[in-house]
């Protein structure tokens, strides 16, 4: 509710709950974890309990989509998206040392995540994924820096929501058809246990992704820098090799190329046998594969 162009109220079954005074006329109103707020300015972030500034941003906002647990925060405009991350122990320790906060806030208040030049149109956020539809109707998520097509789409389609003992992501059109598609809550549950570096809740997700997707969550890992549990992981043999290479371990290497039987893993670690000093046994072993070359 506007009242007097500087001061909006906003009501839940008409009873104010908060009220914001400031100097500019809103153009829009964002809820989430935090208020916020579309003016000539920017964006801007209000406390809902004091209503204070947290932080104000220049940038024109579409939408603002909070993830449940209000840790993340994504900003779409006109031609991208920003995913930033909340910061409340910064927010909280500027809040005790007034000298902390400037005319824009607390600057700590953020951290900024990503920025994808993508164009969203819907959006929602399941655990630490992002998924959204974009102009070019493509329905995506995105996690970690790393944006996994999950369907392309024939026509303009709005998301409407998640059901996760389904493991089916629902949309629908302008015409009211809804249409379904297929993505597994275990693997944006194990997703988000390792963008949060909870191995210990990722281990026990882990069992509960099928061997059919388990190279997906490999390769992810592998983007994330986590390399040895990619390896430990994936269930491609060339890529459970090109791991194993970088990682340097090239037992494991010849044990691989032993078991998938393929000539071109023997090939390259003949190649590589002389570039590292390794163990004797390892030698030994790479020994066997120059008389297999041969």
């Amino acid at each position: 509710v506007a009242k007097s162009g500087v001061t909006r109220r906003n009501q839940v079954s008409w009873q104010v709950c908060c009220r914001v005074n400031t100097a500019v006329l809103f153009t829009g109103i964002y809820g989430g974890f935090l208020l916020g707020t579309r003016s000539v300015s920017g964006l801007a972030f209000y406390d809902w309990e004091s209503t204070e500034l947290i932080r104000r941003i220049e940038i024109t906002p579409k939408n603002v989509y909070w993830s449940e647990n209000g840790e993340l925060c994504c900003i779409t405009t006109d031609e991208s998206f920003f995913v930033l991350k909340y910061n409340p122990e910064a927010v909280e320790k500027a809040q005790g040392n007034r000298e902390e906060i400037g005319e824009d806030g607390i600057e700590e208040a953020f951290d900024v995540v990503g920025e994808i030049d993508e164009t969203v149109k819907t959006g929602v956020w399941v655990g630490d994924c992002f998924i959204y539809t974009n102009s070019v109707n493509r329905l995506n998520y995105y996690v970690g820096g790393e944006i996994v097509t999950i369907a392309h789409l024939d026509r303009m389609m709005y998301l409407l929501g998640y059901i996760p003992k389904d493991n089916r992501l629902y949309l629908g059109d302008k015409e009211l058809n809804i249409v379904s598609f297929s993505l597994l809550v275990s693997v944006l549950e194990y997703q988000t246990a390792v963008m949060r570096r909870d191995f210990e809740t990722a281990d026990k997700i882990l069992p509960m992704i099928s061997k059919e997707h388990r190279s997906r969550v490999a390769h992810f890992l592998e983007k994330q820098g986590f390399k040895s549990q990619a390896l430990a992981v994936t269930c491609d043999p060339e890529h459970k090799f090109e791991l194993a290479i970088q990682l340097g371990d090239l037992k494991t290497c010849y044990q691989i190329a032993k078991e998938a039987e393929v000539r071109e893993f023997f090939f390259y670690l003949g190649d590589i046998k002389k570039t590292y000093n390794y163990n004797m046994q390892v030698l030994r072993y790479l020994d066997t594969v120059s008389t297999y070359n041969n």
